[in-house]
């Protein structure tokens, strides 16, 4: 808690850099994009520059949200039949799955916009931490050496990565990653040279080295001698899409996300579906608790799966999906003493007065109980792949908040000598022309990342994201109620809140090649009592356990005290993740 600003980001030095921008005078904006930036550094089992990143931002004095969609797009070459006519397909490693960095152009948008320093200062601890060295995490090496086979294919991964010797560095050890310090600095001269125009200016010629100059042009070249299908044009017309957000309200709440591009709305429809039921007396964590917020959140996963894409292609039943009569139909099919065993969309149009037919593929899996097979998870915080979240509020009230991930270690290539690993996002298109989330020229995939903001009312009060692919809206989800619904259980420790054991289905899916289904599994973690879990098989859940603090994600949050307009900022403890309150 402090009477002026909050920080909380998926590493201490990424927390670190953005609060050095707050006490330095810069606004929750500068400080985010420095969190952006130096993460990308630090963090890169987690994200990278070469990844992506989706913003929401509240700048007070626009008195409204604003979502930016950094999500890379695919090149204009590419459809479902350029991939399938050369039986190449997109699992997540290499460069047939591989989008446009687009983490870089929404940072710099945000600078541009809302801003007020340059982009020399906000990346000047990352151009720091790469050329000066930073010690090796233990989660970070743990990547590297499971992607050793990779890196046999990619030589310049192997020399990013790994000593001059070819050995790992071991945990503790300080790394330095001078090609992608030049990068930077690149950036920073390009930026310098058009000092005389303006702040804006110098931001967005540091911008178009990245995405049109000589950067660009080497990352193309690398990209081509390696056959992928980029040409110049696919970096330099690419622009992070800022749009209006998808939003709901919930008990005097309102829940801000990204748009149906995204899988944000499944929040806001797991919220208005969960609105129809007393969660409070069920008491957080019951048999009756979970078992409702999981059912709620299966109801919105089929909807996802359906409607959900880019928008510059397909037109969504947004106002049906996030309808509260829709909602209230949903709502009616959860059958309170048995897990479902379907996996149906509902049907939306009928609330919607725009779209009225929908010509694609729609779920309607009428027997989804099928049991898992093989051990239960150990740990699903363990996967393979993951993502990082950073929120910051000011003393002003201006709120920013980022969900960055991919060109991670695990199967992004390093682009040349630019120090860049190149998104692998495009997994999460479908090669499939009846699916509306299907990979087309200059589309973006359906992307798993979801920040999120929430008002009190007409009030900013909170940022609020997390880490966890699929399973990122059901650890926002939890934390939100864990907050809003049981505020005085954890009142004004918002740790706590986030402290609380968590349930995880896997009904749905995977947003991943090959988009594998986990239909009626349920995790959660070991301190769920007995009781709750037997209840909960009884009611048909596959049910498996995990440890305690197992579950994928790491929520981060930052607030605005409705009581006292202090600050909090918080992390739970599922991962290294770090907030700090000045």
């Amino acid at each position: 808690m402090g009477p002026t600003g909050g920080v909380s980001t998926g590493h201490h030095l990424t927390t670190s850099a953005a609060l050095a921008i707050l006490l330095k005078g810069g606004n929750a904006f500068d400080a985010g994009v420095a969190s952006l930036i130096t993460g990308g550094v630090l963090e890169q089992d987690l994200y990278s520059l070469g990844g992506e990143a989706l913003v929401l931002v509240y700048p007070k004095k626009d008195h409204k949200v604003t979502a930016i969609v950094g999500q890379g797009w695919a090149p204009k070459a590419v459809d479902v039949d350029w991939y399938l006519s050369r039986k190449k397909d997109l699992q997540g490693a290499g460069l047939d799955p591989a989008v446009v960095p687009g983490a870089l152009h929404a940072a710099l948008t945000v600078l541009e916009k809302w801003g007020t320093m340059s982009f020399e200062q906000v990346a000047a601890s990352a151009i720091g931490y790469a050329e000066g060295g930073f010690p090796m995490r233990t989660s970070t090496h743990r990547a590297i050496q499971n992607q050793l086979k990779f890196f046999e294919k990619w030589p310049g991964n192997k020399a990013y990565w790994l000593k001059p010797d070819g050995s790992l560095y071991k945990p503790g050890e300080t790394i330095k990653l001078p090609t992608l310090a030049r990068t930077l600095r690149r950036m920073v001269e390009a930026e310098r040279a058009a000092k005389g125009k303006g702040r804006a200016a110098g931001i967005a010629a540091a911008r178009d080295r990245f995405y049109k100059g000589d950067i660009a042009k080497e990352m193309v070249a690398f990209l081509q001698k390696h056959s992928a299908p980029f040409d110049a044009s696919d970096f330099a017309d690419y622009y992070a899409r800022i749009e209006e957000p998808a939003k709901t309200t919930y008990r005097g709440y309102t829940v801000y996300k990204h748009g149906f591009g995204s899988q944000g709305p499944v929040m806001l429809q797991a919220l208005n579906i969960l609105e129809n039921f007393d969660l409070h007396a069920m008491g957080y964590g019951s048999a009756d608790y979970l078992h409702t917020v999981i059912e709620a959140i299966k109801l919105a996963y089929a909807d996802r799966d359906t409607y959900y894409a880019d928008p510059a292609f397909v037109q969504t039943p947004a106002e049906g999906l996030l309808s509260k009569a829709y909602a209230k139909e949903r709502a009616a099919l959860i059958n309170p003493k048995q897990s479902s065993t379907t996996f149906i969309a509902g049907d939306p149009l009928k609330y919607d007065s725009k779209v009225k037919q929908w010509p694609f593929w729609k779920a309607n899996v009428q027997d989804a109980g099928t049991p898992r097979t093989g051990a239960p998870p150990d740990d699903s915080s363990g996967i393979v792949k993951d993502t990082t979240h950073m929120a910051v509020i000011d003393k002003d009230g201006n709120i920013f908040d980022v969900t960055p991930s991919g060109g991670w270690v695990p199967g992004a290539v390093i682009l040349g000598d630019t120090g860049i690993g190149m998104s692998v996002r495009g997994e999460q298109f479908w090669l499939d022309k009846t699916h509306a989330n299907q990979i087309r020229p200059r589309a973006r995939p359906r992307y798993t990342l979801t920040p999120s903001l929430v008002f009190k009312g007409d009030t900013p009060m909170m940022g609020l994201g997390t880490p966890g692919g699929d399973n990122q809206d059901q650890t926002i989800l939890q934390a939100f109620l864990s907050i809003v619904d049981f505020w005085d259980e954890w009142y004004p420790n918002l740790h706590a809140a986030l402290e609380r054991p968590r349930a995880q289905t896997m009904h749905f899916y995977g947003s991943f090649w090959p988009h594998t289904a986990g239909f009626n599994q349920l995790n959660v973690e070991a301190t769920i009592p007995d009781a709750v879990y037997n209840e909960l098989k009884a009611r048909g859940h596959d049910v498996s356990r995990l440890r305690p603090f197992g579950m994928s994600g790491c929520a981060t949050a930052v607030m605005i005290d409705p009581a006292t307009q202090n600050r909090f900022a918080a992390a739970d403890p599922r991962r290294d993740c770090y907030a700090i309150a000045s």
